[in-house]
């Protein structure tokens, strides 16, 4: 899409240098000014416009379709890019107008003044059935303006593993702008196709009769149409259904592979974060050198015993606290309390997983709470 803006706007750069005369009122080949003093746009001359659409032409019009990116929602998303021109020699206040192929959705349609940085914005339409019409924008700046319209197209699930989009330029009664191929910008119709490797494109017109493109650009997906005589282009993409290597096979089996991967690294992860605190462990006894390594083994060793005793000393105590005195439960609560405080060192460095942590607090906190108790009682 970046590329597309890029020749977008060096396209208009040279309609700027070679051909002024483009658009409705206030461009070069208009018969009045429609800007004041700063650039205040004036009321419309009402002696001075016309609604003839006999007055305006296309000079091109750009149509992307896009059948990658809604794929997997079985849409195409089209977006087209028209640029009219007033050969009249009055200023066109009137309504222009485009068809959209039967269940368009999610239509919208927005102005992008030429080279100001691709920056579009929003306007109101009414819809006729597949006609589409909105009001002429009557402009300050002496730069044509874009009309761009986008919207999805649903596809029929056949199984054939083709996707088609229709486009009629000429309606009888509704639209009959001509399409007039002009040398400063080039071919009057260009279709660009965004689609997957191996996939092939072919065009008909209303009668069902092979279209071939004047120019193609196969690398780009860009075919171009000069001064078409069709009046209506109906596209075909089909998919390929041996899959050569590099194509749909590779797609698949690549994105079966991407997955592959991203569910390992995943896991790697998760035994990371799950093996922390080991690892931790390790790095930091290896940290020092041998001797201070027995030395803290040692104390780990005896801590552990004097845990132990401690716990099951402790845990015997509290397993009953019927016929304590005051003395006995303060005694209790201070051994509780001075647990707690070594296990949040133990914690702290390292020693004791979350799980076995929160565990052991816990039990603490509980006894605490029920030596509180009884000692509220007893006053």
């Amino acid at each position: 899409m970046k590329n597309i803006k890029k020749i977008m706007i060096s396209t208009f750069l040279i309609i700027l240098l070679a051909n002024a005369a483009f658009g409705f009122a206030g461009m070069g080949g208009n018969a009045s000014n429609t800007t004041g003093p700063q650039g205040a746009i004036n009321q419309i001359d009402l002696n001075n416009t016309t609604e003839s659409d006999q007055d305006i032409i296309m000079v091109q019009h750009l149509i992307e379709v896009d059948a990658v990116q809604l794929k997997a929602e079985n849409k195409l998303l089209i977006r087209e890019t028209l640029i009219f021109k007033n050969i009249g020699i009055k200023n066109f206040n009137g309504s222009l107008r485009t068809w959209l192929p039967d269940g368009s959705k999610d239509i919208s349609l927005s102005i992008s003044e030429m080279m100001t940085g691709g920056g579009t914005i929003p306007i109101n339409y009414s819809q006729d059935g597949n006609i589409i019409s909105w009001n002429a924008v009557k402009q300050s700046s002496t730069l044509p303006f874009l009309y761009v319209v986008e919207y999805t197209v649903i596809q029929n699930v056949s199984g054939t593993n083709t996707e088609s989009y229709s486009k009629k330029f000429a309606v009888p009664t509704f639209i009959s702008y001509r399409y007039v191929e002009n040398p400063a910008i080039g071919s009057a119709i260009v279709i660009k196709i965004t689609k997957q490797q191996g996939d092939t494109v072919k065009f008909s017109d209303e009668n069902g009769n092979e279209v071939v493109a004047t120019a193609t650009d196969d690398k780009g997906g860009i075919f171009r149409f000069s001064s078409p005589q069709f009046r209506e282009l109906n596209v075909e993409i089909s998919g390929s259904s041996l899959a050569p290597a590099g194509t749909q096979s590779n797609t698949v089996y690549g994105g079966i592979w991407t997955s592959t991967i991203l569910v390992i690294v995943i896991g790697i992860l998760i035994i990371l974060i799950i093996s922390y605190p080991f690892i931790k462990k390790k790095l930091k006894l290896g940290e020092n050198d041998d001797k201070s390594r027995e030395t803290e083994t040692t104390e780990i060793i005896d801590d552990e015993k004097e845990e132990e005793s401690s716990e099951a000393a402790s845990d015997d105590t509290y397993e009953n606290f019927e016929g304590k005195n005051v003395k006995e439960l303060g005694d209790i609560k201070k051994e509780l309390l001075s647990s707690i405080k070594d296990l949040e060192k133990k914690y702290e460095s390292g020693d004791l997983l979350d799980e076995e942590y929160e565990d052991t607090r816990k039990s603490y906190q509980d006894k605490l709470k029920e030596v509180d108790k009884r000692l509220k009682k007893m006053g």
